[in-house]
């Protein structure tokens, strides 16, 4: 395949100039498109805000034009959806994907790892933060989601894997690290790591008062810096300061005019 192409393609499907910062990442990503190396995973990181969704609909849509198959995996079903949304491709859940049920003789059976019969497939998991390592009380497979993947991809003929997240959201209940975006971690299993993290903030989003907010939360989570933030509610239209008297009447005005579905409540929980 000509890199010409490929790099002419991963660009005007991104729809937009690519920042400096993009511009690096879809170079790697070219590099690893033009790669037959299987051993070879790519790991996608951003920030909110830093266009990783839009490089992941470029890389799908670049994939299509080179004739290659690609599957797209999320942790849960919210994550596949919204994902599915954005590339406008079907995503499947990656327990729905890489496991199958067993019958048993209690007729319950369990979730065993299922046969890859894919070839020359390109695997993209987008969330990948949520990707749990060993938990040996799960009932699919062998307990440990991650590992299964992996076995799972290296099962099918010549198939390969993206995996794309946040390493700022919650890794996996019981763990201060997300495994999957962990190069440290892949490469003591083997592989070898092609990796590009974007962190600079698309210029249409930097007037995002939320957006604001949420980064410099992230810059006090990588200094380590301890206490609770304190947000920045002046010049911006997407953020304000509610009293408790206007919470309850803000509420039912979110529900009424945008539904419960896009009316999200986040709270400190008192659990240390």
């Amino acid at each position: 395949m000509d890199r010409i192409f490929v790099e002419a393609q991963l660009t005007e499907n991104l729809g937009f100039t690519p920042t400096g910062a993009q511009q690096k990442l879809l170079a790697a990503l070219c590099d690893f498109l033009l790669s037959g190396d299987c051993t070879e995973l790519m790991l996608i990181k951003g920030y909110a805000g830093t266009g990783k969704t839009s490089v992941l609909n470029s890389l799908v849509r670049t994939l299509s034009a080179m004739g290659k198959k690609s599957v797209l995996l999320a942790p849960t079903g919210r994550a596949a959806k919204v994902l599915s949304a954005y590339t406008g491709r079907s995503a499947w859940t990656m327990h729905k994907k890489i496991y199958r049920q067993k019958s048993g003789s209690d007729g319950l059976g369990e979730f065993v790892l299922d046969r890859n019969s894919h070839k020359d497939t390109w695997f993209i998991v987008d969330e990948a933060s949520m990707i749990g390592g060993a938990g040996k009380d799960s009932a699919f497979g062998s307990g440990d989601l991650l590992m299964d993947l992996l076995h799972y991809i290296e099962a099918g003929q010549n198939c390969r894997l993206v995996l794309a997240g946040d390493t700022a959201q919650l890794p996996p209940v019981g763990l201060s690290l997300s495994p999957a975006l962990d190069s440290g971690h892949l490469q003591a299993l083997g592989y070898r790591i092609r990796e590009v993290e974007l962190t600079e903030v698309v210029r249409q989003l930097a007037d995002s008062g939320i957006l604001h907010n949420a980064t410099a939360i992230r810059t006090l989570i990588t200094r380590g810096e301890a206490g609770l933030p304190l947000f920045d509610f002046s010049s911006f239209s997407d953020i304000s300061l509610l009293s408790g008297e206007d919470l309850i009447e803000t509420l039912e005005s979110c529900y009424d005019k945008y539904g419960s579905d896009e009316t999200i409540v986040l709270t400190r929980s008192n659990k240390r």
